[in-house]
C-alpha cells in the first residue's frame, strides 16, 4: 500500500508544484502591485502637496504629449509668448517672520530665442497688496504678500481667492504683477530647508564670488544668536548651508548686494542641475521637500519648463536688480518703517523697462556702441543716485546693450533725440531705442569716424516721465 501512495503522490507532484508556483507568483505579483501602488501614492502625495493644483492625470503628461491648449505653457512655447516665473524664498517654520519672502525674483523667458532675464525686486518696496474682498488692498512691504496669503489663521479676512493651498504664491504673484506690469504665469516658493536639501542633493555648487563677504552678525540657526561668517573672493565650493549663508547675509552689505548674490546662487544651482542631468535626483527628494516647497506649476509644466531652461545658455541669461542705484529711493512709512518707493510713483518707468527687457538677440549681437547723454538740465537726481543718463546707461547694459555714459549735452532738449550716425547699419538698434525712449531719430551727417555710432540725448519729456520726483 505504501508504494502505491508514493506513486500517486509522484504522479500529482508536478500539478501541485505548478499550483504552488502559480499561487506564489500571484502573491509576489500582488505584493509588487501593492508596493508599486504605495510608491505611486507616495509620489503622488508629495507632488500634490508641492503642487496643490496637480491632478492625477498630470502624472500621465510626464511621459506623454504635453498640454498645448491656449494659455498653457506648451502653447506659450509654441507661439513664442514671453513666460514669467516668480521665484520666492522664505524662512519657513522656526524662523522669525516665517513666510516673509527674503528673495523675490522674476525670471522672464523668450522661448524662441532661448533668452532670459532675472530681475530681483527689493523686499522693502512699499506696495498695494490686493488682499481684501471687493478689490480692496492693504499697504505694506512687498515681502509680506506671500505671508498674507499663506497665513490663513492670522489673516482670516483676505479675499476668497487667497484662502486656498496656493493662496500665498497667488497673492504674491498678483502683487508683483502690479509692480512690474507683467502677468505672472507661474510661481515657485522655497523655504530655507528645501534650499539646503536641494544644494546638498546636488553635491554642492561652485560659485565665483566677486567680492569677499565678511559678516560677524549672521543669524545663528533658528536662535536669536549670531555667528561670524567669512567667504573669500574667487571660486568657492558651497554646500547647502554655506550657499544659504552667502545668499542671506546682509548686515555688512545691503539688500541690493544680497539680491545679486542670490542671482549668482540661482545660476550656480541651475548649472549644476544641467551638468549632472540631476532632475531624477531632485525627484527622489520629493518626500523631503513636500513640506517646504509650493508652486502653481503642474507636473507636466515642470517638465516642460525644465526642458526649456536647459536650452538657455548662461551667457543668454541677463541679470538686473531694481534698487536705489536705478529706479527706487529710500524712505519711511507713516509708522516709521524703512521702505523703498519708486522714483516714478505710477511705476510707469519700471513697467516700461521690464516690458522691453528682452530685446531681439540679433540686435544685441551687433554690439552697436551707444552713448547716453543728459539733455534736460536736470542732471543730478535727489537721494544721491546719479543722473537720468547714468541710470539708463546701467539699465541698458544689464539688458545686453553696449552702452556708455556720455557728457551732458550742451543743448537743452524738450524732446529726446536718438542720433543715428551708423549710416543705416544700426537700423535694428535705432528702432529699439526709438520705441523705448519715444524719441525723434536724427541722422548724423557726416557719420562719426570713431566713438559711438548711436547717441541717445535724454530730453525733459523722458526725464519727467521716468523721474517725476524731479518736479
Amino acid at each position: 500500500m505504501q508504494p502505491r501512495r508514493r506513486r500517486a503522490s509522484a504522479a500529482l507532484g508536478p500539478v501541485r508544484v505548478w499550483q504552488y508556483a502559480r499561487a506564489g507568483l500571484a502573491v509576489i505579483a500582488g505584493m509588487a502591485l501593492l508596493l508599486g501602488a504605495l510608491a505611486v501614492f507616495r509620489v503622488w502625495s508629495a507632488i500634490h502637496t508641492i503642487s496643490p493644483r496637480a491632478q492625477p492625470a498630470d502624472l500621465i503628461t510626464l511621459v506623454h504629449a504635453q498640454n498645448d491648449e491656449p494659455g498653457s505653457l506648451g502653447w506659450k512655447i509654441k507661439h513664442d509668448e514671453r513666460i514669467n516665473v516668480l521665484l520666492l524664498g522664505y524662512g519657513g517654520p522656526g524662523h522669525d517672520g516665517a513666510y516673509l519672502t527674503d528673495s523675490i525674483m522674476l525670471l522672464s523667458i523668450r522661448p524662441a530665442s532661448n533668452e532670459a532675464i532675472m530681475i530681483s525686486l527689493p523686499r522693502d518696496l512699499w506696495v498695494k497688496i490686493p488682499a481684501l474682498p471687493r478689490n480692496g488692498s492693504m499697504v505694506g512691504k512687498l515681502n509680506s504678500a506671500y505671508a498674507i496669503g499663506a497665513d490663513h489663521r492670522n489673516y482670516p479676512n483676505v479675499r476668497s481667492d487667497w484662502k486656498t493651498d496656493t493662496g500665498g504664491g497667488d497673492l504674491a504673484a498678483a502683487t508683483v504683477s502690479q509692480v512690474t506690469g507683467q502677468p505672472i504665469d507661474y510661481w515657485v516658493a522655497v523655504d530655507f530647508k528645501a534650499f539646503r536639501d536641494v544644494v546638498n542633493a546636488l553635491g554642492g555648487v561652485r560659485v565665483d564670488v566677486p567680492t569677499a563677504l565678511d559678516d560677524p552678525r549672521f543669524p545663528a540657526g533658528e536662535t536669536t544668536g549670531t555667528m561670524h561668517i567669512h567667504i573669500d573672493a574667487g571660486w568657492q565650493q558651497f554646500d547647502g548651508e554655506r550657499a544659504l549663508e552667502y545668499a542671506r547675509s546682509r548686515e555688512t552689505t545691503s539688500d541690493f548686494d544680497r539680491s545679486r548674490r542670490q542671482q549668482l546662487i540661482m545660476l550656480a544651482v541651475r548649472q549644476r542641475v544641467l551638468s549632472l542631468h540631476a532632475i531624477p535626483r531632485l525627484l527622489s527628494l520629493l518626500g523631503a521637500l513636500q513640506d517646504n516647497v509650493r508652486t502653481n506649476l503642474r507636473p507636466g509644466d515642470m517638465h516642460q519648463l525644465a526642458d526649456l531652461a536647459g536650452q538657455i545658455k548662461d551667457q543668454d541669461i541677463r541679470r538686473v536688480a531694481i534698487d536705489t542705484s536705478n529706479l527706487v529711493r529710500s524712505g519711511s512709512s507713516s509708522n516709521g518703517q524703512y521702505i523703498l518707493q519708486p522714483l516714478d510713483p505710477t511705476y510707469g518707468a519700471l513697467h516700461r523697462y521690464i516690458a522691453m527687457a528682452l530685446p531681439d538677440r540679433s540686435a544685441l549681437a551687433t554690439r552697436v556702441l551707444i552713448q547716453v547723454q543728459d539733455g534736460s538740465r536736470r542732471y543730478w537726481l535727489p537721494y544721491g543716485i546719479g543722473t537720468p543718463a547714468s541710470i539708463m546707461t546701467s539699465l541698458l547694459q544689464a539688458e545686453g546693450w553696449a552702452a556708455s555714459l556720455g557728457p551732458a549735452s550742451p543743448r537743452l532738449l524738450a524732446k529726446t533725440e536718438i542720433i543715428d550716425g551708423s549710416g543705416g547699419s544700426a537700423a535694428a538698434t535705432v528702432a529699439w531705442l526709438q520705441s523705448y525712449f519715444e524719441g525723434a531719430v536724427v541722422v548724423a551727417v557726416p557719420a562719426p569716424t570713431s566713438g559711438p555710432l548711436v547717441t541717445v540725448v535724454l530730453g525733459s519729456d523722458f526725464t519727467q516721465k521716468a523721474f517725476p520726483t524731479l518736479r
